[in-house]
């Protein structure tokens, strides 16, 4: 997830993918919430 932070500030938004199968993973939380403080639009599907 380090990597992905790292590129975050460039984004104009975001598009967050979730698995039925496997819920919500850890790293998932993270990252929506580093992309809220950031205050990047996210569509979540």
């Amino acid at each position: 997830i380090a990597e992905v932070e790292r590129v975050l500030s460039v984004l104009d938004g975001a598009v967050l993918v979730f698995s039925v199968v496997e819920g919500v993973q850890a790293q998932t939380r993270v990252l929506m919430r580093t992309l809220q403080q950031l205050g990047i639009p996210v569509l979540v599907f």
